[in-house]
């Protein structure tokens, strides 16, 4: 018996969709792909980046956003939730509904178990691939570690930065963030 193909979609039939569903999908190059769900850490971490960025430009012409809106990434054919996104400058919707937005300076992902090697490997790769995008944060669920990737001349390049005591500095932004706030919240119990 032949398998049923994979239905494919356009990406306006994918935001038809996408505004009508009460669950989250993201766009892979015509395929529809419902996102992972989330735990108490991701939560955690996810809002604890947002307060701290949110913060941190609160006097600059910058917008933090959650999860909120979908990044779409037009050269890798993606469209994908980051869990917070920074814009400076005014936001660049691409479609009427306000929905998709293109011209973020950061992203932020909080890592899942399901998802990290898609999040490290093709998504990062698309991402890159934003002429606005200058730095990306992983953050780690599993201990207190941020894989920090940044635009250079050259292209990227990446660090990590691990423990509680640790500071990472955006070189964009121009903000340090202190690991052991991002993580203040996290219990590694359980």
């Amino acid at each position: 018996m032949a398998a049923s193909a994979v239905p494919r979609f356009t990406h306006d039939e994918f935001l038809e969709r996408e505004q009508q569903s009460p669950f989250r999908h993201e766009y892979v190059r015509g395929r529809v792909e419902m996102m992972a769900g989330g735990s108490e850490r991701h939560a955690l971490l996810c809002t604890a980046i947002v307060r701290i960025l949110d913060t941190a430009l609160l006097d600059r012409e910058c917008r933090v956003y959650g999860d909120a809106f979908l990044l779409r990434m037009a050269a890798a054919d993606l469209s994908s939730y980051p869990d917070a996104m920074v814009v400076c400058g005014q936001p660049n919707f691409i479609e009427r509904r306000k929905l998709v937005l293109d011209n973020p300076i950061l992203v932020v992902e909080v890592l899942s178990p399901s998802t990290e090697e898609y999040d490290l490997g093709e998504k990062r790769l698309a991402y890159q691939q934003l002429s606005s995008l200058q730095e990306i944060l992983f953050i780690s669920q599993d201990r207190p570690a941020v894989q920090y990737w940044f635009r250079h001349e050259g292209g990227w390049d990446s660090v990590v930065i691990d423990g509680m005591s640790a500071t990472l500095s955006l070189r964009y932004l121009g903000i340090d963030i202190g690991v052991g706030d991002l993580y203040r919240r996290v219990s590694w119990v359980g």
